[in-house]
C-alpha cells in the first residue's frame, strides 16, 4: 500500500486541488484524469462541504473519504488530501465525515 500526502494550494477549490493531487500522484495532466471526477462524486458537494463559513473563518475537523479507481482519496478539512493506493482496502474504508457549521 503507498500512500501519498497533497496540499492544497491557496484559492484552489478542493475539487481541483483532488484532480490536481491524482495528476501529481501519476505524473500526469490533470485532464488526462479519468474516469472524470464527477463521475465518480459530486464535485459541487464536496467544494460546499469545504467552503469556509459564512462568517470567513475555516471549517474544523471534517474530511471526505471516497474510492476512486484503485485508489482511496481522504480529503481533510485542513487542506491536505491523502491519496492511498490499495486495490484491496478493508470493507470499512470509505465514507464521509461533514465538516464542523
Amino acid at each position: 500500500m503507498e500512500h501519498t500526502p497533497y496540499r492544497v494550494q491557496d484559492g484552489e477549490r478542493p475539487s481541483t486541488a483532488v484532480v490536481n493531487a491524482i495528476a501529481d500522484y501519476e505524473d500526469a495532466s490533470p485532464d488526462d484524469i479519468g474516469p472524470r471526477l464527477y463521475d465518480v462524486i459530486d464535485p459541487d458537494a464536496l467544494d460546499s462541504l469545504f467552503r469556509p463559513r459564512v462568517d470567513g473563518a475555516a471549517r474544523d475537523g471534517g474530511k471526505a473519504v471516497f474510492r476512486y479507481r484503485d485508489y482511496e482519496i481522504t480529503y481533510e478539512s485542513d487542506g491536505w488530501i491523502h491519496i492511498t493506493d490499495d486495490a484491496n482496502p478493508p470493507a470499512d474504508a470509505s465514507g464521509t465525515a461533514p465538516a464542523d457549521e
